[in-house]
């Protein structure tokens, strides 16, 4: 499979995010846009989640602890670590984001505790 960015489907997960998502074999591949102010909150999946930030500044919670990155900066989140975001900042956020192993499906998300993102 190949495609460009431009030609996937692109989903507003939250107000002020879209998503979209590529599946491999093995793996899950998200790219995220966040518009400034943008809110992701905390929550938990079973994937092993790394966060590789291309533009703008964002910080993550991460099981209570917080980083901020900024472009060309990486998260490794831990499988089942609670974690959210929230855009730092004037500029819009652009990240791409690895999951493995690879989602069984695309969860919608919702604020109920535990629930995926």
């Amino acid at each position: 499979m190949h495609a460009a960015w431009a030609d996937l489907p692109t989903e507003e997960v939250l107000p002020g995010i879209t998503r979209q998502v590529v599946d491999g074999g093995n793996q899950t591949l998200v790219r995220y846009v966040y518009a400034p102010g943008s809110v992701f909150p905390v929550h938990a999946h079973p994937e092993e989640q790394i966060t590789v930030v291309v533009s703008g500044r964002i910080a993550f919670e991460i099981d209570g602890a917080r980083c901020e990155l900024g472009p060309g900066e990486v998260a490794v989140i831990p499988p089942n670590a609670r974690h959210g975001a929230v855009v730092v900042g004037p500029d819009v956020v652009e990240t791409f984001n690895a999951l493995s192993p690879r989602r069984a499906r695309n969860p919608s998300f919702s604020t109920t505790e535990g629930t995926s993102g």
